[in-house]
């Protein structure tokens, strides 16, 4: 009795596996039309990278979609840092990297909709513009 209890659940074992080799390709293929809808995909990580001449920014004016996330990359060999404009005085700071090393990187996300100048400060001359649009305003620009 033991030992057709044993062989039923080989049997089961077998065949639960059979089914999950099956159907691994469609359940791959599931996931990967999910992340390409957004539907399982983190938010978007929008790019600029710092340059050593003008305009110092690529791009030095971006549009991004709120909820993304804003990747600053400094492949340069100085430090900088990206300072919202609003740092300065008594402005409201939005943001301040510190200082961004020689491939150093600093990431933000989470602002909301509107337009953030910014600077370096070791570099004033480095200047840039993030304007945030919410998602129905984007789909129209």
């Amino acid at each position: 009795m033991l030992h057709g209890h044993v062989t039923f659940k080989n049997r089961s074992m077998q065949k639960r596996n059979e089914i999950m080799k099956r159907s691994a390709p469609g359940v791959l293929l599931g996931l990967v039309i999910l992340m390409a809808s957004g539907v399982l995909a983190a938010s978007p990580t929008f790019r600029i990278q710092m340059e050593s001449w003008s305009p110092y920014f690529a791009p030095v004016a971006a549009t991004v979609t709120a909820g993304s996330t804003i990747r600053w990359e400094n492949p340069t060999g100085s430090h900088h840092t990206i300072t919202h404009d609003g740092c300065r005085g008594t402005g409201v700071c939005a943001f301040d990297s510190g200082s961004i090393g020689p491939d150093g990187v600093f990431e933000l996300a989470g602002l909301p909709p509107g337009p953030y100048p910014y600077h370096c400060t070791l570099h004033p001359i480095m200047r840039g513009t993030v304007t945030i649009v919410d998602t129905e305003r984007s789909s129209k620009i």
